[in-house]
């Protein structure tokens, strides 16, 4: 398995350049987040007649999830702004019948009337936005009082391996946090951005993803690309840089490679 290259905030806000790779991305989570999924899922609280937006949904998996919850009498829309994720989300859910609609928008400006959802759900999205206030003022907006809102965003600061050069690692991280995503630590920001934008009842529990396989966690936390950024940046050496990646591959074969990171997972309700 490769790393996901070119998959950077910039590149999420224009996915429809790259929707092939996005795709492989975006399936690849679904097994590695399965839980967490869920759980985001079933904070919404969501039962027969109910509705629900998501944003950025991608492939549309967990709004096709939310869908078979609310039933024939519920409605779940699922938003995204690359029109070829959207196309592939329609595609594979067009035959289920169920109450769900994809379509192309925009986080920051729902073209929905106020209260007018009895949830909403958003993950991994937030770290890519430009404003990721907004979108939640948007977000409580569209839901109804009462409502719930269930949120799953990375801390990429927290990215970790094991058995390799500390600094190299933090400069890997750095890159990664601060070049490649926008918003590369909101997860710990959420608490005070639903609060800001007006919610109560406001719970957070701190998750972790561990991988025990190198080339996966390569994968998912771009360890390649932030380590080629590191080291144009000056950050780290070629020499250095050479002997980290080294290492990593030299500890998967011999089944003692770790490598982690931590995650939020947020409910709250509108006021």
């Amino acid at each position: 398995m490769s790393d996901f290259k070119g998959l950077d905030s910039a590149s999420w806000r224009a996915a429809d350049a790259s929707a092939d790779v996005a795709a492989r991305y975006l399936e690849v989570m679904t097994k590695v987040l399965a839980e967490q999924k869920r759980q985001t899922v079933d904070n919404l609280h969501l039962g027969p007649g109910k509705s629900a937006i998501e944003i950025g949904c991608g492939l549309g998996r967990e709004s096709e999830a939310m869908a078979a919850q609310v039933g024939p009498t519920g409605r779940v829309v699922g938003l995204d702004a690359s029109r070829e994720l959207i196309a592939q989300a329609i595609a594979r859910t067009q035959s289920l019948g169920l109450p769900l609609v994809y379509q192309v928008g925009d986080a920051h400006a729902l073209d929905f009337p106020d209260n007018s959802f009895d949830g909403a759900r958003a993950e991994r999205v937030l770290q890519h936005l430009a404003d990721p206030a907004q979108a939640l003022a948007e977000l409580v907006r569209v839901v109804k009082p009462g409502g719930r809102l269930s949120f799953l965003e990375p801390d990429w600061e927290s990215v970790s391996v094991g058995g390799v050069d500390v600094e190299v690692t933090r400069a890997v991280v750095r890159y990664k946090t601060d070049v490649l995503v926008t918003n590369g630590t909101v997860g710990r920001d959420l608490r005070r951005l639903l609060v800001e934008a007006g919610c109560v009842d406001v719970a957070i529990e701190m998750g972790a993803v561990t991988f025990g396989q190198f080339p996966l966690a390569a994968s998912v936390m771009s360890l390649r690309q932030s380590l080629d950024g590191a080291r144009e940046k000056g950050w780290v050496t070629q020499t250095a840089a050479d002997a980290w990646w080294a290492e990593l591959e030299e500890q998967e074969r011999g089944g003692k490679f770790l490598g982690y990171m931590c995650g939020t997972l947020a409910a709250a309700r509108v006021a």
